[in-house]
Parts: C-alpha cells; structure tokens; sequence
C-alpha cells in the first residue's frame, strides 16, 4: 500500500494543536505508526494524505495493530 507523499502523521500530544509528521509515503508513516503505537494509540492519531485528507483513523489503525497481534498469536491488548 504505498500512496505517494508527502503523508502526514498528526496526533494530539498536549495542548490545543496538533502535533504532525511528513513521511516521503504512506507506507513510512504506517511505520512509525507501528512502532510508535503504545505511546499514539492515545493521541488520537490520524494519517493524512499531501492535500491533508483523511486517510487511516485511529479506529482503523487500532484493528490493524489488534489483527496483527491475532495473526502473530499473540493476544490483543
């Protein structure tokens, strides 16, 4: 799944703003996404696409990581 970038990361760590991330692509910032999980799943974190679309919601990506875990055989969190 590779859309062209820039991808936006946004998620709201504290304050009124959000904070946001620039990815090259979509499938750098499911990545950091992925590896940043325990600490985003929380804040709300969206990926945009360049035009600031909505493209995965925090919904979407949180049954990803939980079908993930089920497919690693590990139980969901």
């Amino acid at each position: 799944m590779t859309t062209q970038g820039p991808v936006h990361l946004r998620w709201r760590a504290a304050g009124a703003a959000p904070e946001t991330e620039a990815f090259t692509d979509l499938d750098a910032a499911l990545d950091a996404v992925e590896e940043r999980w325990e600490e985003l799943q929380h804040q709300a974190p969206q990926i945009l696409d360049a035009r600031r679309i909505l493209l995965i919601t925090t919904d979407q990506r949180q049954a990803a990581m939980i079908e993930g875990d089920d497919e690693d055989g590990a139980e969901p969190a």
